[in-house]
């Protein structure tokens, strides 16, 4: 059989997707294998709860893991030969895609205890009312503001954050006033953090039945615009620029070329070691000030265990081992995202001055002021993801408009989502 990409995986019709994915045909049974996407921070980290599991008497084993983008380009090749790890992390992008195509077990029988988990996240994994995944985290969009570097060049943090007006000011005038530096990196490309901006103007980013995008087009060119705008004012980078701080290590936050970095909370701990002072987490800007419904907070990262797994109840009671023994919680921490139960938050966050005891207390603060939880991101969300940055890479290097790649994003919606 030929590799397939998850282009080739996500865009296969419904009959050849059942034929991938008849459970049981997963070849030798062998050891359980469990695999994950994310830097070697998340690898060390989960290596260290896999041990614990195995010298409390678990089942035996086997580990793989891989960056985010070649992680799915190999789950896709695995998924379509029924050789699919049997305990597997599932990102809420690709949830959908995979949910819907019966690649995912559905856990409701398997007795995995979820009593202690935050509700937004215990259903997070919910989907045609069956459970397809269980969530290890509860996270939420923020920025990580190099509060110091700022304060060095004469300017203030407010306490609840920057208007996208107040914002675009600041940026502007730390620019201007720090030689060789920007505001920001540029975000235009961030589906996700649209996704906030698009909540703000009063609209989910799609229908509940994940049929169609709500955004407006006249949202997503003002998206476009406003970054457009921070580029040509200096703010932001220029495009070539952008292009090469695609990496933690690389980003302007961590060569100290911009003091504020946006990024899901959990992130803060990647980047606070590559900053000398202590990044304050806030909320991404808002159109009204203090108005935080446009976020939300869920479990954006699920553990699933495959339809073709031959150990579903070895599986099942790994999961449930991440989630609620001690040791697998203080290993993993919050290189997840927040713990989604107050028992793990209570463990993880003994030192009040990391990063991660910053990015708990950032949850709990922001939970009950922001808006609902959306559902689950439609099938075929991965190709949106990815189709949003092109068109902003395109509107950077002057290849498009804002207006244009707003009507490119809106006809590529319309057709991905089945309009």
């Amino acid at each position: 059989m030929s590799t397939l990409s998850r282009r080739t995986l996500l865009g296969l019709g419904a009959a050849a997707a059942a034929a991938i994915t008849i459970p049981g045909c997963s070849g030798k049974s062998g050891p359980m294998r469990v695999s994950w996407y994310g830097p070697d921070p998340v690898t060390k980290a989960l290596n260290q709860a896999l041990a614990a599991w195995k010298s409390s008497g678990g089942a035996e084993f086997t580990s793989e893991s891989a960056p985010f983008d070649d992680y799915w380009d190999k789950l896709a090749t695995q998924t379509s030969g029924n050789n699919a790890p049997d305990v597997l992390r599932m990102s809420m992008s690709y949830f959908s895609d995979y949910a819907g195509r019966s690649a995912l077990k559905d856990l409701g029988s398997l007795g995995i205890d979820t009593s202690g988990l935050d509700k937004d996240v215990a259903d997070s994994g919910v989907a045609d009312g069956k459970n397809f995944g269980i969530g290890q985290s509860s996270i939420s969009y923020s920025m990580y503001v190099d509060e110091a570097a700022i304060k060095k060049a004469g300017g203030t943090v407010p306490t609840q954050g920057w208007t996208w007006e107040q914002f675009a000011e600041f940026a502007k005038g730390y620019a201007g006033s720090v030689q060789g530096s920007f505001g920001c990196g540029d975000q235009a490309g961030g589906l996700q953090v649209f996704e906030v901006y698009a909540r703000q103007h009063g609209t989910e980013l799609f229908s509940d039945d994940g049929s169609k995008l709500l955004a407006t087009k006249d949202t997503v060119q003002e998206w476009f615009q406003y970054w457009d705008d921070l580029r040509k004012a200096k703010a932001a980078p220029p495009q070539n620029i952008s292009a090469e701080t695609d990496t933690i290590e690389k980003s302007l936050i961590a060569k100290g070329k911009a003091p504020v970095q946006f990024g899901w909370v959990q992130q803060v701990t990647f980047y606070q070691p590559l900053v000398k002072s202590p990044l304050t987490i806030l909320p991404v800007p808002q159109v009204t000030a203090g108005d935080l419904k446009g976020q939300f907070v869920k479990g954006l990262d699920l553990w699933c265990i495959s339809a073709a797994s031959k150990h579903p109840e070895d599986a099942a009671k790994l999961i449930g081992f991440l989630l609620n023994d001690e040791k697998a919680i203080k290993a993993i921490g919050i290189l997840l995202g927040v713990p989604p139960s107050k028992k793990a938050r209570d463990l993880v966050s003994a030192d009040a001055g990391s990063a991660g005891a910053r990015a708990i207390k950032y949850v709990e603060d922001i939970t009950g002021k922001v808006g609902p939880s959306p559902k689950p991101w439609p099938k075929g969300y991965g190709e949106l993801l990815t189709g949003f940055g092109r068109i902003a890479e395109n509107i950077g290097f002057g290849k498009t408009t804002p207006a244009a790649g707003a009507q490119e994003f809106v006809d590529l919606a319309g057709k991905t989502l089945g309009q």
